[in-house]
């Protein structure tokens, strides 16, 4: 539990710093990053942070720390928005 928690904590401060950087911008800049996490949702039938999981596991993804970033202040995005309903 403790090490979900931390990772939570983690994912959630890579989205803050992504908003800090973005600004005003962020909305637009997240929103590829949220459509390719849903596409792995639907495709793998999973939820959003093991699509996360999938998605780290991509050259891309571990290639390039913004990217990292982005895929994880989409996925905090998300939980959020689904949080919200």
């Amino acid at each position: 539990m403790k090490e979900h928690l931390e990772t939570a904590l983690k994912i959630k401060n890579c989205s803050d710093t992504a908003k800090r950087f973005f600004k005003d911008t962020f909305p637009e800049k997240v929103k590829p990053y949220m459509e390719i996490i849903r596409g792995v949702m639907e495709a793998k039938k999973i939820d959003t942070i093991p699509a996360l999981l999938v998605i780290s596991k991509t050259e891309a993804y571990e290639s390039d720390g913004m990217v990292q970033m982005m895929f994880m202040a989409a996925t905090v995005e998300l939980i959020e928005s689904e949080n919200k309903k």
